[in-house]
């Protein structure tokens, strides 16, 4: 019976466009793959068991320090592992892979690594594509609300300084006129933060899902984004980074709202001609994110409940934005949803500079 099953799963592997494979650590070989191996890589799958090294070297060369390094902790922690990392065709075709390796364990040791290899590619470049347009979505909602709430509270004062102008009980239509203007350019104030608010709020709720993420481009994307905004023209927009290209394993979309909020709230206490700087700074295990500005600073008054939930430490900006209270808090718990940490330094009239460290 157990011949019978064995040969069934063994047909059922090779009609698989996955590839299916075992692995022996002891003896650094293949015992066995499919013939999928050959549709993914144009390389035979016979040549891998004379030479096991080829499906390494099948490997994109930026990703197989991470493919080393994971197998390594497999052997050492003996549990199930998933990783995504791309591979090079003999064609030069790259594709996005998903590996799922199962330890068979005898006694306390690994007698063979089990798995399944699949095309991720079509997913893989969905997420990454969505992450692009959930990271435009997020900095261009922050540019708009800049953009409208500014020339609106502009509006709304000057509704006002017209009305204390006029004496009370002359030009009746006028102060009706301008009561008019003044309440609505309220309520639309309140719309845009209200918008803010509940896309804020919707976003804490969506549950973490780590992807493997090269930053340096992805917050690139954002920072392009605010560079050709109408805002570049009133703030200067800095982006350096340790290392060309930093991958880590994260939630991309909660990561780049960690940036998203910390550049919007830099905005809004800078002032024109001001700079605010992002950097990135890989290091032994984490890396961290430098959002920094010469704006106007954190009284030390509030800066104790800078990162509270609807905080007092709320206050307008420079240009009459109101506060939402939330901002911050998100960081925070996003940062600490990824085992990380974020901590500031401030000072009146001279600027902030945060810092958020998260696990690589």
């Amino acid at each position: 019976m157990e011949n019978s099953e064995s040969a069934i799963f063994k047909e059922m592997a090779e009609q698989s466009d996955e590839i299916f494979f075992i692995f022996s650590p002891a003896e650094l070989r293949f015992t066995y793959i499919n013939d999928a191996f050959e549709h993914f890589t144009q390389k035979k799958s016979s040549e891998l068991y004379s030479d096991p090294e080829l499906f390494l070297k099948t490997i994109h060369s930026e990703d197989q320090e991470y493919v080393k390094k994971n197998f390594n902790s497999l052997l050492k922690n003996k549990v199930n592992s998933t990783l995504d990392f791309r591979i090079v065709r003999a064609d030069g075709v790259e594709r996005w892979v998903r590996l799922k390796v199962y330890p068979i364990l005898e006694g306390k040791h690994i007698k063979y690594l089990s798995g399944i290899l699949e095309d991720d590619s079509a997913r893989k470049l969905g997420i990454i594509s969505m992450e692009k347009i959930n990271g435009w979505k997020n900095s261009t909602l922050e540019i708009l609300a800049h953009d409208l709430t500014g020339p609106i509270s502009i509006v709304q004062g000057l509704a006002k300084a017209i009305s204390k102008k006029l004496p009370e009980n002359e030009n009746k239509e006028i102060h009706e006129w301008t009561r008019m203007i003044t309440e609505i350019s309220k309520r639309n104030i309140k719309l845009i933060h209200d918008i803010i608010k509940t896309e804020s709020l919707d976003t804490v709720k969506v549950m973490v899902r780590k992807e493997r993420a090269e930053l340096v481009w992805e917050v690139n994307e954002i920072m392009n984004v605010y560079r050709n905004s109408q805002l570049n023209a009133e703030r200067n927009f800095v982006f350096t980074y340790s290392h060309p290209k930093i991958y880590a394993q994260l939630d991309s979309m909660k990561y780049l709202q960690i940036v998203n909020n910390l550049v919007s709230n830099a905005i809004k206490f800078t002032a024109d001609g001001g700079q605010i700087s992002v950097h990135l700074e890989k290091l032994e295990k984490t890396f961290l994110t430098i959002v920094s500005d010469n704006g106007i600073g954190i009284p030390k008054n509030l800066q104790p409940a800078l990162f509270n939930k609807y905080t007092r430490a709320g206050r307008k900006g420079i240009d009459g934005q109101e506060p939402v209270g939330l901002g911050m808090w998100i960081v925070k718990t996003y940062a600490e949803a990824h085992g990380g940490t974020i901590w500031f330094e401030s000072e009146e009239h001279v600027g902030s500079k945060f810092y958020v460290e998260i696990p690589l």
